[in-house]
């Protein structure tokens, strides 16, 4: 292949573009004048011309893993997961499009299936086509395609399952329905809204066109196709090993000066091409003149050519005949005159910025466009003109016709509007500097200012914290002109520190950003009760829970005050504070303020919005914490409901709706839902943030526990295995991760019979959370108890007794008279029994059991074994009358809870069967004891004592039942 410069590379690019859009007819004659018009790139656009002839003949590249798929006829019908393939859609330079039905019951719809271009099948080719997937599963905006899941086909070619648009480009929907300017305008306010998402997460569109915008029924507008999409604050593989094939793709018509001449891509190519669909939109015509130009005109008229001014362009004369213009005004219900008054001035002057040929004079961004189209429809003064009295004295007269009667108030009010709109310009133009400031730092940090820097100076090599690191250095150096910018990215960069857990990093750039605000704006300012709520939610997290306190509440304070009980801001401070409250077990002082910002929410979204899901989450995570599980669950679903809907079932946040639903599930002893939420939870993960991360491995441990409950060893072993795998290899040892997976395995190893194994895993994660929190932590005391349960199994109950008493003041210092104190005061009991203490354990089994609510499902879990304990108390002290009910009812609840097999069932039953014995009553002891030795029989060598104890039962009932016969 021959060796180019970039030029020639990007017109080689858009000839190929052009010439891939005529018909194979034309293209003959189209590439003699080529011949002429590039000698030196005609020999390799013919090639590559060829090539794609070939490849449309023979339907397949053979070096291409995807060589194998048959024609795309051959497709309809095949099945991809749960999606069905029913027609082809569409072809473009990317790959080809279908439409797709779901077929596994589960959900009804379609969806638009992307596979991979077999002309670009290949490593680059399907790196760029999973940067699509990933890019769009960043972005989540009703104006945006949603991806709804990905994978490979079964002949290996990659796919995306997108959100299916019926809609047609917004141009075509526009003139179908002869949608005046004003309408137009409104509608492209939605185009702005989706591109400044998409900018907003760093990512730039770069191929925005009226084909990637289409318009639904309702005037819906979505935006599809980030297959070109550059991010721009990923400094890893996936930006530097596409630079090279990425550069040159665009849509010639709509390409920016900048994508031409192959120089730095930044939100601004973005803003160029808005302004491009913008004029065709409004004019009806590309700003470089008519159609009719060749590749190489358009390519010159775009890097040289000043656009036509919108008003000027719908004007007969020139290249429009007066038919044309009658045409072009009543696609836009207006006449030819109307049309060019209503273009003439404010829009003359934002296309023409949006247009700019050098990046820095255009819009900043996207957002300051839509601002000036904003203030265009509202008759307020625009930024992109000069603001002169009689301007603003004209926009104050169209805005208050019915005023300007009365001279005398029309002055006055004339004055006031003067004041106000350049007030309102000097906060515009700040924003919009602070804009350009923000852009130029970032580009410092990220390195994509110099194409020819050396590769040390290139982000390729860069950790994610290296470049935050290098970030936060700069700040004082390259914006020590621009206080109001630093202390916005100080925190912005605090955020994101936090966001990646590094919290010590996080407090100081944070504490700093708060101080800069205070120094510039007062105490009482929007932007500082922003800062003490991010600071607020940091020192929450780092455990500083009083200066978290009064931060989080003072912000609140500020902007309930500043912006009112109805703002996304007030919302998220209550949430914060809420949080914070929870953290410290204050569930009723939390409680209101959670369902306060849930109301906040839905007044301001709706109910099908993600904040109002991320409120219901949090809402439903207090009332699990509080144990109303059945309250929680229908929270939980309303908020899985709306986080299907609109970023689909395969989204990590799903699937951590699914995992808290099913652990109230759990404890309303719904296991067969719980495990069923549990699993697809799990699936979800591993498909979308692999087989290493920390989220899955929180739900096999999660289902590990559970199963445990439920006695299926082996499977919980197997998942909490894994878990243990994950978080050793992720965090290292000494992680409280790490020692919850010890923990609960120990209990797997313990109900096998393997209590020295048992013991020495709880002493490793005992020596974890030692180190993590100290002596006295919540996950101290769970270690020690489950510690003092293998040593009373091993029958050391004076040992177990000792720790258990630690534990529990541990337990009640920290959380009070919660289910984990209740729980050890039923192992205390047992083992104060087990070591002839009866009355201090009956003492202790009673006040436990009294606190204790047998229709919980969870609380039965504690409920069994102190019944039994209370009925071994009983026995011991010769009260088996009084023993008897209490046994009986044991052996029902658990029956129930636990299944007729499990060990806790047989030890209430040879218990009972004790209990029965001494009572007299020998054949109606007769078949708990047998059931129980049944079971036992089986479990010798994870219960030898229980099995020892039903042996010593079973042969004194055989005995008495030969001396009653």
């Amino acid at each position: 292949m021959t060796a180019f410069t970039p030029d020639e590379w990007a017109t080689l690019s858009a000839l190929l573009d052009s010439a891939l859009d005529l018909p194979p007819e034309s293209r003959a004659a189209w590439l003699a004048e080529q011949r002429i018009a590039h000698p030196a790139l005609a020999p390799e656009l013919e090639a590559l011309l060829g090539r794609e002839a070939r490849i449309e003949q023979d339907g397949f590249m053979s070096e291409s893993p995807a060589s194998e798929l048959p024609r795309l006829f051959s497709l309809t019908g095949q099945t991809l997961g749960p999606w069905v393939l029913e027609r082809p859609l569409g072809q473009g330079g990317m790959g080809s499009v279908w439409l797709a039905r779901r077929n596994d019951r589960r959900f009804d719809g379609v969806a638009a299936i992307k596979f991979l271009s077999l002309a670009v099948a290949g490593p680059e080719g399907e790196a760029r086509f999973r940067r699509e997937g990933s890019l769009l599963a960043r972005l989540t905006h009703p104006n945006i395609a949603r991806l709804l899941d990905a994978g490979v086909s079964p002949t290996g070619l990659p796919y995306l399952v997108l959100e299916y648009i019926d809609g047609a480009p917004i141009d075509e929907w526009c003139d179908a329905r002869a949608l005046p300017i004003d309408a137009r305008l409104r509608l492209f306010q939605q185009v702005l809204a989706a591109v400044a998402h998409a900018h907003a997460n760093f990512i730039v569109h770069r191929d925005l066109k009226p084909a990637n915008i289409l318009v639904t029924a309702d005037g819906t507008v979505k935006l599809l196709d980030f297959g070109i999409a550059k991010l721009l604050d990923d400094g890893g593989e996936s930006t530097s090993a596409l630079t090279g094939t990425q550069q040159s793709v665009f849509t010639l018509k709509f390409a920016a000066p900048e994508q031409i001449r192959s120089e730095p891509i930044t939100t601004a190519t973005d803003v160029y091409s808005l302004g491009v669909v913008l004029y065709e939109l409004l004019a009806g015509r590309h700003p470089t003149g008519g159609n009719s130009r060749t590749p190489a005109e358009h390519v010159v008229a775009i890097l040289n050519t000043d656009a036509v001014t919108l008003s000027r362009a719908v004007t007969a004369g020139g290249t429009l005949t007066p038919d044309e213009a009658t045409r072009l005004a009543a696609a836009r219900d207006a006449s030819p005159e109307k049309l060019r008054r209503a273009l003439a001035g404010d829009l003359d002057n934002i296309v023409g910025k949006a247009l700019k040929k050098l990046p820095a004079e255009r819009y900043a961004t996207v957002g300051a466009l839509s601002d000036d189209l904003q203030r265009h429809l509202e008759h307020l003064p625009i930024s992109a003109r000069a603001d002169s009295l009689r301007y603003r004295a004209g926009k104050f007269v169209r805005r208050n016709r019915a005023g300007v009667a009365l001279a005398a108030l029309a002055l006055i009010g004339l004055v006031g509007a003067a004041a106000r709109e350049r007030q309102l310009r000097g906060r515009a133009e700040l924003e919009a500097r602070k804009a350009v400031a923000v852009e130029e730092y970032l580009v410092s940090i990220f390195g994509a200012a110099d194409p020819y820097a050396s590769s040390a100076d290139k982000p390729n090599d860069i950790t994610a914290r290296a470049l935050l690191d290098r970030g936060a250095d700069r700040l004082d150096t390259a914006l020590s002109a621009q206080p109001e910018v630093r202390a916005e990215l100080r925190g912005a960069l605090g955020r994101v520190y936090a966001n990646l857990g590094i919290f010590g990093k996080a407090n100081s750039e944070l504490r700093h950003s708060l101080a800069e605000r205070r120094e510039l704006f007062g105490t009482e300012n929007a932007d500082v009760a922003e800062a003490m709520d991010r600071l607020g939610e940091v020192l929450s997290k780092e455990d500083s829970l009083d200066q978290a306190d009064t931060l989080l509440r003072a912000g609140l304070a500020i902007r309930r005050k500043l912006l009112g009980n109805h703002s996304d801001a007030t919302a998220e401070s209550l949430e914060h504070l809420a949080d914070l409250l929870t953290n410290r077990d204050k569930f009723d002082d939390a409680e209101p303020l959670y369902r306060e910002a849930l109301a906040i929410r839905r007044e301001l979204h709706g109910d099908d919005d993600l904040t109002v899901a991320a409120s219901r989450n949090s809402l439903a995570s207090l009332l699990q914490a509080k144990g109303q599980h059945a309250a929680a669950v229908t929270e939980f679903r309303q908020a899985l409901a709306i986080r299907q809907h609109v970023l689909g079932v395969n989204h990590p946040a799903t699937a951590q709706t699914l995992q808290d639903l099913a652990g109230s599930e759990e404890r309303l002893g719904d296991y067969k839902e719980a495990e069923r939420d549990y699993r697809e939870a799990m699936r979800i993960e591993r498909k979308t943030l692999g087989p290493d991360s920390r989220d899955l491995s929180m739900v096999l441990n999660n289902l590990g526990q559970m199963l445990f409950k439920l006695g299926r060893l082996d499977e919980a072993d197997a998942m909490l295995r894994e878990a243990l795998a994950i978080n050793r290899k992720k965090f290292g040892e000494n992680h409280d991760a790490v020692s919850a997976n010890l923990a609960n395995l120990a209990l797997i190893v313990r109900e096998r019979g393997g209590l020295a194994d048992a013991q020495r895993l709880l002493e490793e994660a005992l020596a974890i959370d030692r180190t993590l929190y100290g002596k006295e932590h919540i996950d101290v005391g769970f270690d020690l108890n489950e510690i003092a349960v293998v040593m009373r199994l091993r029958g050391k109950p004076d040992s177990a007794v000792t720790l258990l008493r630690q534990s529990l003041a541990m337990n009640h210092r920290i959380a009070g008279d919660n289910l984990g104190s209740l729980t050890i005061s039923v192992n205390l009991g047992r083992a104060l029994q087990e070591a002839g203490h009866n009355a201090e354990a009956e003492r202790m089994l009673r006040g436990a059991l009294a606190k204790l609510d047998s229709n919980n499902a969870e609380h039965q879990l504690s409920i069994i074994p102190g019944r039994i304990g209370l009925g071994r108390v009983l026995l011991a002290t010769n009260r088996a009358s009084e023993a008897r009910p209490v046994l009986k009812s044991v052996v029902a609840m658990s029956r129930t809870r636990q299944g007729v097999d499990h060990w806790r069932t047989a030890e209430s039953q040879i218990v009972l069967g004790k209990c029965l014995l001494a009572l007299g009553d020998v054949k109606d002891a007769e078949e708990p004891v047998r059931k129980a030795s049944a079971v036992l029989s089986k479990l010798s060598k994870s219960h030898p004592g229980l099995a020892a104890e039903a042996d010593t039962v079973s042969a004194n009932l055989a005995r008495r039942m030969a001396s009653v016969r």
